[in-house]
């Protein structure tokens, strides 16, 4: 088909959508030197939601590539990670509150993914307790247990993580 039908065609889409319909149509339009089209046996994955990626601090959110990565980037590290389990899954951790982008990279160069990840505090089942100007955070998942965050009272913080860390080095029984 012709570039101006396809153009008839979205017309009566969302502006949006029109706009991505047209890119689209134009990118397949173009001919390359070997007479290729350069979409065959190519696949990408959707293009991301406007919104991006918003994970909690500490958990993990996965992608599915619809074609093999080469290459990822991560504006600010220290607010999310990239686990990569293979060349099409990977696994975003959030580290630290903040926004930063995510740019994974295809054959070629191609853009597979491209977008802002937000890393927020989940708030679910946590209680905040304040004393004076000193506050602390209680995870009540049932039972409330003292849990560390980003922000808090450095004695609390580290009187948390220097358990937690004991725990996890404890010889493990099986």
């Amino acid at each position: 088909m012709h570039a101006e039908k396809w153009l008839n065609r979205a017309a009566g889409l969302s502006a949006w959508f029109a706009a991505a319909f047209i890119v689209l149509v134009a990118s397949m339009s173009v001919a390359h030197a070997d007479g290729s089209d350069g979409l065959r046996g190519v696949a990408y994955a959707p293009a991301p939601r406007p919104e991006g990626i918003n994970i909690s601090l500490d958990q993990a959110f996965p992608i599915h590539l619809a074609a093999p990565a080469e290459g990822i980037a991560v504006g600010n590290p220290a607010i999310a990670g990239v686990s990569v389990q293979n060349d099409r899954l990977l696994f975003v951790t959030g580290r630290s509150y903040g926004s930063t982008n995510l740019v994974i990279v295809g054959a070629g160069g191609h853009t597979l993914y491209s977008g802002r990840v937000t890393v927020s505090p989940d708030e679910t089942g946590v209680v905040m307790v304040t004393r004076g100007v000193e506050s602390a955070r209680l995870e009540c998942t049932p039972l409330c247990r003292p849990r560390a965050d980003i922000g808090e009272a450095a004695s609390t913080f580290s009187a948390t993580t220097d358990q937690v860390n004991g725990r996890v080095q404890q010889p493990q029984s099986h």
